[in-house]
């Protein structure tokens, strides 16, 4: 018998079962994959929507500066439209000073008797007077161990004291040098050195025992538009509102100009970023919804109700009246629905409304904390989160079908367990049937050649 041939045939069909479900696995598995792209989609929505939600986002400014040279400029969304005159008198410089030379950077640096205490205290220098309050002021011990050029150089960086220490071989009879630079510029972070008897610095007078001044600190010394200003750093951040300014070099009696204007395209850049995210959503829900006639064929969430459910959501924020007087819907900048279901921009009347102060753009898009203003940007950020929270309507979609796609598992695992023990049995018995021929034909066979031998018996006493 053809054992193997005949159990393949039954266990193709004891098999059917176990396709069928697995058929409809593979359906829910496609189901969670088509969510998944719509939830990458709303989310990618939901961060173009949360770029145009208040007004500091939706306000885009945009600045330059005649003598780039002079220097850098960024802003923030606090920023105002402005011009400004910047002249430059001064930047600000970090304290250095230097060493004595010494013939190795092994050689003994004091000649204090050791152990010795080096006070090292950040402080401020103002007209001819050091000050520091003590907290920002460390102590170093040296004795045997650190008592070098290099030994000093190690503990002073270990002690973080706002002060680098570095090592210069400048070629002389005694070339080794140690340099010693305040980790920030300006006059309130110089540097006092005291207690030992061979290295010491007053940054009030410029002078010290075996150290000498580089460079003293100075203060960045600037007018704009005709006011001083002076900073500790040549980096600006509170001088002009919203303004970072990255002083680079001077420019005096040689004054550029700084201007802050209104970035419109940038504005546009934003809203059509916001326009493309839904597009994109709406041309996978389209896919994933669409059914051809022709072929019979559905999209794998065709008839989904969920689906229709955000669909109607969100057109039914981006429709609403959500301004005042002349600019009370997205239609009124130039943004409207096409006949695909698609919204587009219509970037010269976009630009004619931002154009004019009268026109409240910002107003269609954004939420307004001193009244009950709520745009379109503002409220589809909120509603997209909403549904994609847990609990939200796309989380216990995709719940629902995994919790389908577990139980379709167990039960195709408890089939195939059962169909182990059936092709066992089926095997037992086929092997067990095939043996009682295979006997039963023996006996025959047997038989046969007795019959024939009593035959040609008789044949023979005839």
């Amino acid at each position: 018998m053809d054992i193997e041939g005949l159990i393949s045939s039954l266990m193709s069909a004891e098999q059917r079962p176990v396709t069928l479900l697995q058929t409809k696995e593979s359906k829910e598995t496609t189901k969670l994959s088509s969510w998944g792209q719509i939830k990458s989609a709303l989310s990618s929505l939901q961060v173009a929507a949360q770029a145009l939600d208040t007004r500091s986002e939706f306000a885009t400014y945009k600045s330059s500066i005649a003598d780039s040279s002079v220097a850098s400029v960024a802003i923030n969304g606090t920023a105002v439209a402005g011009n400004y005159s910047i002249e430059v008198g001064q930047l600000a410089s970090a304290q250095k000073i230097k060493s004595a030379g010494y013939a190795s950077m092994s050689s003994a640096v004091t000649g204090s008797t050791l152990p010795a205490t080096l006070t090292l205290e950040i402080g401020t220098t103002t007209a001819g007077v050091f000050s520091g309050d003590g907290s920002k002021t460390k102590t170093i011990t040296i004795d045997s161990s650190n008592n070098t050029l290099s030994g000093l150089r190690d503990a002073i960086n270990a002690s973080k004291s706002g002060v680098s220490a570095s090592l210069v071989n400048d070629g002389g009879s005694s070339p080794y040098r140690m340099v010693l630079t305040s980790d920030s510029t300006g006059t309130a972070s110089t540097f006092k050195l005291s207690g030992l008897t061979d290295f010491s610095y007053n940054p009030a007078t410029n002078t010290g025992t075996g150290l000498s001044t580089v460079n003293t600190a100075t203060n960045a010394q600037l007018t704009i538009d005709g006011m001083s200003v002076t900073k500790y750093s040549n980096t600006i951040t509170d001088a002009i509102q919203g303004v970072t300014l990255n002083l680079s070099k001077t420019n005096v009696a040689n004054a550029t100009t700084l201007t802050v204007s209104n970035d419109t395209a940038g504005v546009q850049t934003k809203v059509a970023a916001f326009i493309s995210a839904y597009n994109s959503l709406n041309s996978v829900i389209k896919v994933q919804t669409a059914y051809d006639p022709n072929s019979k064929t559905a999209g794998t969430l065709n008839g989904d109700s969920t689906v229709r459910n955000i669909q109607s959501q969100l057109k039914s924020i981006l429709t609403s009246v959500v301004g005042s007087g002349s600019m009370a819907r997205m239609s009124d900048a130039g943004i409207a629905f096409q006949k695909d279901g698609s919204l587009a921009l219509d970037s010269a009347k976009f630009q004619a409304a931002l154009a004019k102060p009268t026109q409240d753009v910002a107003g269609l898009f954004v939420k307004d904390a001193s009244s009950s203003s709520n745009g379109v940007a503002s409220q589809i950020a909120t509603r997209v989160a909403s549904m994609l929270a847990s609990g939200g309507m796309l989380t216990a979609r995709t719940d629902g079908i995994n919790a389908t796609i577990k139980t379709l598992d167990k039960r195709i695992d408890t089939l195939n367990d059962r169909l182990v023990g059936i092709e066992k049995r089926y095997r037992a018995q086929f092997t067990s049937l095939d043996t009682t021929i295979a006997n039963m034909n023996g006996t025959s066979s047997f038989l046969t050649q007795q019959l024939s031998a009593l035959s040609n018996l008789s044949n023979y006493s005839n």
